[in-house]
Parts: structure tokens; C-alpha cells; sequence
């Protein structure tokens, strides 16, 4: 047994409050920085500076991390898997950074060919690059061994430039393009799981919580505890019997109450998270993101509330689809004051970009060749001007000022990557853009990954901002951002084409809006397509809050709409999305976005992940939803991304299951005339952001899953003294199973609908009707 701080030795600094605040004060909190066993990595600190210039100082002795200006470099090329506690002076305080060495797996591609002579390997794992993994040639056979993370990988080869499967791999997957990625699945190489912290209750100053052992029984031997990056003193936490540990928060007013440990296998057991405010942990309020509930519009498609100033484009090439259809900031009004909103129980709005477009159709680069409009907002020909067809700068003031009266912010869809041809900073400052011609000779157009990321324009009409080489452009174009934000009192951003903008210009804006704004609690989403390591790349408090948390996304919409599904795989998803983002995140989580196949239209059986969703939307869009079972599935994917950390974000229609194909097909006209069906899976919708609203467990709360096989997943948030348990079953029949609660409990309360269950001891036995969900309360 392990007795009261009778444990491994740990570097404990005396906490003395002054001291701990000028920590705070000067950093945010560094998260665990993982390295792969094998690698060297730098790692920006100034990411976490509060202050523009912070003294950095490391001296400790290890010779494989080193400290050059802000760049923390750790050499992982001899370490073996494993976690260490450092410590680095900021402004003369002594700060922690934990680092985690991830263990790899060895795996070797390879491919035969007799005519081929390059082959390179293309994945996830290499953001797409289709250069950076070149395999070597010994005859007709190209390979190469390589470390991989312990994990499933999608991949492609690139054989003298055309993208192949691998033809030796039966096991593939939609790429949500139109095409196919194989599978590679190395999680059988993973060392096994250590055990969880999880927060079990509260009571007056002191935080409880709970060793859950791991499955070979591995003890905790030492807790390392911070507050943002600054370690407790050992006075301020006790041991508790079977590993566990409490903590007092009586000396900690604001800050990131940080858990980690080190089991008897020598793993690192996962950090636990807790926000304190005013002393005390975060609860649901109103006003902290954690509990925003984002409802996205498109104005162009949302109502039309003033036919005077529909002006659609006079184009016979130009498809009804990809034509302006009316929608209107007098529409959103409308519907603001009709209460649509809060009725549905959403807290912010997402704003579609209205800069003024242009006024003529254009024709896109790639075959077929089709024609399209500047409906959507992403096509700008004026950097501070509205585009007329969506209203006049005082309806859009009139917009966030209701929606301010009743506590429902706004954020507004900024395009920072490119501008249209026509625009003004094009004509005047030539020089502040790339151009679209590659040395080879090849157009750059939607060269999306690997060298040309940064530089890839979109379409031959829409030049890509050359910032790296224009430090004036970004100063331009931040400035514009903070006009919009100053304007129209913005809550904040979401930020489009993140991954094809330089770091140094989402720092310099985020920078400019703390600077500008310093009373605003300012929110910025991003969208970037890629790996998980590159997503979370912009992810820090230098640039970006969030981005869309595209890997739970793609990894559980198949199952909710399946008529065969299986969650099998759903805790290895949950478990690496909770070592890249943390246990609590602002990630996005989504059922569809304006750039993916509506969920309707696949849960409904009309469409599948391999079809060409724009090709579908003109010569074979999908019809009225036929399976009464869309809509269940529907609800059941809403209310998994209401269980989950992060913000729930409804794309507009997936409240009444709107359905669609892909762009310009998912962006139909929304409609609010519904029938019997529609106007039920509206009011699940609500329901369930009710209880998101309410339980701060769904937000904040530790999760562990329960039961995941088939078609039924039940997993656990517990946040101290409350606990949610959340049961799906995504299958045709009622399902009856039989867990083990890990905590002890007298009842269970089920939060929409009738029932409760009473228990005598932890066994329990769930029915879960067809296609449905529960939630069930209990508190401690």
C-alpha cells in the first residue's frame, strides 16, 4: 500500500501564492509535449508566452533536450518510451514541461513493379506528402522500414506520380473524395493501456479523485500535480488508499489543475484536467466557450427575409445550386426574433463570410469544368464591404446586437488565404500574392498537401496571398480582421483554409485581437484536412483556440449511419483524439459541414462515401429521406457529439435532417415548414442541448467507456460529484446489456423520457430500445 507522500522521490518546489501567480501570469499552460521515440523536435514555447518577450533559461544537465532562443529541442533518437519531468526558468520562476516519448512501431511498405521507377508512400502520417517518403529499389521490388505510431494508418502509393492503393492490401476505405486509401493497422504493436485518474468528488476545498487500475494491475508510484505549469507543494495534496489523490484548491483562484502520474510499468498515466474559476471548479454557465453550442448558417441559404435584394447571376451555365437563392441577413433576423434559436437551445452563431463577391459566375479549373457562383462568401472582391445581396451594414449590427441580448454570441466566417481576382488588394499590390505556376510547369491548383501547401491556389481566379514573402499583406489583412471584430462587436472567427496559412500570420492576428480586445474572451475555430499532429499544430494560444475535430468526425459518422454498425474501434478514436487535444478541448465536433455529404443523405442509403457528392448534386442529387431511421440516426449522432469534449456544432438542417449530397448539393435552402418527423428530431435537438447546457460532466467530465460492441457503445462522464451515463444503440433491435458501473451509486435517473434504475451493488442491466439514446444522472 502506498502511504500518505510515502512515494518516489519528485523535484517539489515550495508553492508560495505570489510565486504562483507570476508563473500563471506569464505562461499558459504547455501541454504534454510528445516526441516519437527515434526523432528529433522542436517545440515553439513562445506559443505559451502571455507576455510578448518572456526569459527562457534551462539548465539541467540532460544532454538529449536543449534550449536555443524559444525552441525547446529534444533528440528522442536513444530514449526509450517513457515520460520526464523538466524544469524551465521563465522571467526567474521556475516552470514544468512534461514530455512523453511515444513508442513506435516498426513496419516496412512495400510494392513490385517492373515498369515503375519511383515509388513513394503517402499517408496521414506524412500529411500527404507525396515526396516525402520515397521508397528504395532493389530489382522490381521498392521498399523501405519505417516507425509508425501504434495505430490505424490510411495510406496511398505514389508510383511515378499517380496515386495507387496498395494492390497487396485488401483493406481500404472511402478517402470522402470519391476514392479509395488503404488500411494499415499496427494497434496490435501498442504496449498495453495504463489505468485513469478520474475526478470522483468535492467537497468544501478539497478535489477527490480516483485511481481506476489498468487491466495488468499496474499501482500508480508517483503524482507529479501542477497549476498551469507551476508544481504543487507536496503540503497541499494527500495520498489516498488504492492510488488516488486529493487535492486542496483553497490557495488556487484561477488556473489548469493538472494530474499526472507514473504507474509501476513505468507508463505515463494520462493527464487529468481541471478548471478552476473563482476558486472553484468550472460549472455550466453561459458565458465560457466550453459550453457553447455553435449553430452554423449560410446566409445565401438560410431565409430570404427581403426579396428586394435577390439579384442572382444571369448565367445559363450557372446550375439553381450554385446560384445565389435569396438568403438574407433579414432572414436571420427573422428567425432571431421568432426565438429559433434559443428554442434549439444553440448559445452562438457561425456566420457564413458576406464581403462582397462578385457579380458574374466563373468557371472552375478542374473537369468538368463547371460553373459557380460567389453564393457561399469565399470568393471576396472587397476587403470591409458587405455584399449587398445578404443586406446592409446595419441589419448585420442589428443581428449581433440581438443575438447579444439574448447571450448568444456570434462569430463570423473570415477567408484569410485568398481573395478573387477582382478584389482591390489584387489590382493594387500585385506583389502581395504567389503565383500559379509551378517551376515544372504544372498548374497550382489544389495542390493541397506536402511543398506546395502553403502556396496552392484554389482556382485559376482566386490567387493565393504569398504572406511569407509579403509581411505587409499580413498586416493588411489582420487589420482587416480587426475592423470586422471592432465593427460588429465579434465574438471571434472561424477561419478558413487554416493548413494553407503560415503560422506567423494567425499569430500576428491572434496577437493583434488580444491586444485590441484584451476585455473580449475572443473564440477562434479552424478548418484544416489532414493529420491529427497537423491540425493540432495551430492549436495554441499564440494562434488558434480550436480547429474541426475532423478525426472523431470521420470515424463515427460511418457507424451512426449505418444499418450495420460497430463501435468497436470507437475507444482506440476517443483515446488518440484525448492524447492529441487533452481530456478537455474546444475542438469542433460535427454530423456535417458545407464541405462534406450531409449525414442524411447516407444514413438514408442514397449515397455512399465514394461517390463524387458535386457530381451527384447536379446530375443525380438524392430525393426525400425514405427510412424513418435517417432521423433516429441522426439524433444519435447529435447526441454522441453532445456526450463528448469539445463544442457541438450544427451544421444548418441537421436539426430536421436536411438532405443533401456534397458541395454545392449539401447547401440546399433550409426550410421551415417541416412535417410530423422533421418537427420531432428538432425537439430531440433541443432536448439535448438542454442537457449540454445543464451537466458540466458532458463538457468537462472524465469519460470512460463501458461497453462498446456492435451496435451499442456506453460510455461514462463523471465531473466530481456528478455522473452522466450515455447508452447508444444504432441497431434495428432493442438491446439488452449487462455492465459493471465502476463507482458506487444507489440510482440512476434517466434524463429525457420516464425511468430510473436502482442498484444494489455495480452490475447493471441496460435495455436500449432501436436506433435510440439514454442519458442517465446520477450524483455522488
Amino acid at each position: 500500500m502506498i502511504r500518505v507522500k510515502n512515494i518516489l522521490s519528485l523535484s517539489l518546489l515550495i508553492f508560495v501564492s505570489c510565486e504562483f501567480h507570476t508563473a500563471m501570469d506569464t505562461l499558459y499552460p504547455i501541454p504534454v509535449l510528445k516526441v516519437k521515440m527515434g526523432e528529433e523536435k522542436a517545440f515553439d514555447l513562445s506559443n505559451y508566452f502571455r507576455n510578448e518577450n518572456v526569459n527562457l533559461l534551462y539548465n539541467e544537465s540532460l544532454q538529449h533536450i536543449s534550449l536555443l532562443g524559444n525552441q525547446l529541442i529534444i533528440d528522442a533518437s536513444s530514449v526509450t518510451s517513457g515520460f520526464e519531468n523538466i524544469s524551465v526558468i521563465a522571467d526567474g520562476q521556475p516552470i514544468h514541461i512534461l514530455i512523453e516519448y511515444e513508442f513506435m512501431a516498426r513496419h516496412t511498405f512495400s510494392f513490385e513493379s517492373e515498369i515503375a521507377k519511383t515509388v513513394g508512400v503517402m499517408g496521414g502520417f506524412n500529411d500527404w506528402s507525396r515526396s516525402a517518403l520515397p521508397l528504395l529499389k532493389h530489382g522490381n521490388q521498392f521498399s523501405r522500414t519505417v516507425f509508425m505510431s501504434p495505430k490505424k494508418h490510411e495510406y496511398k502509393f505514389v508510383v511515378d506520380g499517380i496515386e495507387k492503393i496498395d494492390p497487396e492490401n485488401p483493406v481500404f476505405i472511402s478517402n470522402n473524395i470519391g476514392g479509395w486509401n488503404s488500411i494499415l493497422d499496427l494497434r496490435d504493436q501498442n504496449i498495453t493501456e495504463p489505468g485513469m485518474l478520474v475526478k470522483n468528488h468535492h467537497k468544501g476545498n478539497w478535489l477527490y479523485f480516483e485511481y481506476l487500475p489498468s487491466n495488468d494491475g499496474a499501482s500508480p508510484q508517483d503524482w507529479i500535480i501542477l497549476v498551469d505549469n507551476k508544481e504543487l507543494h507536496p503540503d497541499i495534496f494527500d495520498l489516498l488508499s488504492g492510488g488516488g489523490v486529493k487535492v486542496n484548491i483553497s490557495g488556487v483562484k484561477e488556473g489548469l489543475l493538472r494530474i499526472f502520474g507514473r504507474d509501476s510499468k513505468g507508463r505515463m498515466i494520462p493527464e487529468n484536467q481541471t478548471i478552476i474559476r473563482n476558486g472553484e471548479p468550472l460549472s455550466s454557465n453561459s458565458d465560457d466557450w466550453h459550453f457553447a453550442i455553435i449553430y452554423n448558417i449560410i446566409v445565401d441559404r438560410f431565409r430570404d427575409g427581403d426579396s428586394s435584394n435577390n439579384k442572382p447571376i444571369h448565367d445559363p451555365k450557372l446550375h439553381e445550386l450554385a446560384n445565389f437563392m435569396g438568403g438574407d441577413f433579414a432572414g436571420i433576423q427573422q428567425k432571431l426574433d421568432e426565438g429559433y434559436f434559443k428554442d434549439l437551445g444553440v448559445n452562438t452563431l457561425w456566420i457564413s463570410p458576406i464581403q462582397k463577391q462578385p457579380d458574374s459566375s466563373w468557371v472552375e479549373w478542374v473537369p468538368p469544368n463547371r460553373t459557380f457562383s460567389g453564393y457561399h462568401g469565399y470568393w471576396p472582391i472587397e476587403p470591409r464591404k458587405i455584399d449587398p445581396r445578404f443586406g446592409k451594414s446595419e441589419e448585420f449590427h442589428s443581428i449581433v446586437k440581438a443575438a447579444h441580448q439574448t447571450e448568444t454570441k456570434v462569430i463570423l466566417d473570415f477567408v484569410s488565404n485568398h481573395v478573387h481576382q477582382d478584389h482591390s488588394y489584387l489590382r493594387d499590390h500585385r506583389d502581395w500574392f504567389g503565383t500559379v505556376n509551378l517551376p515544372d510547369g504544372r498548374l497550382n491548383i489544389r495542390q493541397w498537401d506536402g511543398d506546395t501547401r502553403l502556396t496552392t491556389w484554389f482556382d485559376e481566379f482566386l490567387p493565393s496571398f504569398d504572406f511569407p514573402s509579403a509581411p505587409v499583406a499580413i498586416n493588411q489583412v489582420v487589420e482587416d480582421a480587426m475592423w470586422w471584430m471592432e465593427e460588429y462587436d465579434l465574438d471571434g472567427f472561424r477561419q478558413d483554409a487554416v493548413k494553407h496559412v503560415p503560422h506567423s500570420f494567425w499569430k500576428s492576428l491572434t496577437r493583434s485581437a488580444k491586444i485590441r480586445f484584451p476585455e473580449k474572451n475572443i473564440y477562434q475555430i479552424g478548418e484544416t484536412f489532414g493529420s491529427d499532429e497537423l491540425i493540432g499544430s495551430y492549436v495554441n494560444p499564440a494562434e488558434l483556440d480550436a480547429q474541426f475535430n475532423f478525426s472523431i468526425y470521420f470515424n463515427s459518422r460511418g457507424v451512426f449511419s449505418s444499418d450495420q454498425p460497430n463501435f468497436s474501434d470507437i475507444e482506440d478514436v476517443i483515446a488518440e483524439n484525448r492524447s492529441t487535444f487533452g481530456p478537455i478541448h474546444l475542438m469542433g465536433n460535427i454530423t456535417s459541414s458545407h464541405d462534406q455529404l450531409r449525414f442524411s443523405g447516407y444514413a438514408d442509403g442514397q449515397i455512399q462515401f465514394s461517390d463524387n457528392g458535386t457530381a451527384r448534386s447536379f446530375d443525380n442529387p438524392v430525393g426525400k429521406i425514405q427510412q424513418l431511421s435517417t432521423y433516429s440516426k441522426m439524433a444519435n449522432f447529435h447526441a454522441f457529439n453532445i456526450s463528448q469534449p469539445g463544442i457541438p456544432i450544427i451544421y444548418y438542417g441537421e436539426e430536421i435532417a436536411l438532405m443533401g449530397e456534397g458541395d454545392p448539393g449539401n447547401r440546399r435552402m433550409m426550410r421551415f415548414n417541416i412535417s410530423d418527423n422533421e418537427m420531432e428530431l428538432k425537439k430531440t435537438f433541443s432536448l439535448l442541448n438542454g442537457l449540454r447546457a445543464e451537466y458540466s460532466s458532458l463538457a468537462l467530465g472524465d469519460q470512460m467507456i463501458l461497453y462498446n460492441e456492435g451496435p451499442v457503445l456506453i460510455l461514462l462522464k463523471k465531473y466530481f460529484n456528478e455522473m452522466i451515463l450515455v447508452a447508444f444503440n444504432n441497431s434495428l433491435d432493442s438491446k439488452t446489456i449487462e455492465i459493471e458501473f465502476p463507482f458506487e451509486t444507489t440510482l440512476l435517473t434517466k434524463l429525457i423520457g420516464p425511468g430510473h434504475y436502482e442498484m444494489n451493488n455495480k452490475l447493471i442491466k441496460l435495455t436500449i430500445n432501436p436506433l435510440s439514446h439514454d442519458f442517465y444522472f446520477s450524483k455522488k
